[in-house]
């Protein structure tokens, strides 16, 4: 398992940060989606930003998250 930063942004800046563990990026990023609930968001794994603003790199086939 990987730790992971989520940040959820308002209006261009942090609104709230998120730190969790998961399996891989693929299973943040979905995570991230349904915490975000529609705000943009970012996901960090260390150092490294694998998605959000402003590029948005969105892995292959990802369907959106399911809402509740």
């Amino acid at each position: 398992m990987n730790d992971y930063e989520i940040r959820i942004l308002s209006e261009g800046h942090t609104q709230t940060v998120i730190e969790a563990m998961h399996l891989n990026d693929h299973a943040a990023i979905r995570a991230a989606q349904k915490y975000a609930d529609g705000k943009p968001f970012e996901v960090w794994r260390g150092l490294d930003c694998i998605y959000g603003p402003p590029a948005n790199p969105r892995p292959p086939n990802l369907p959106p998250a399911p809402r509740p």
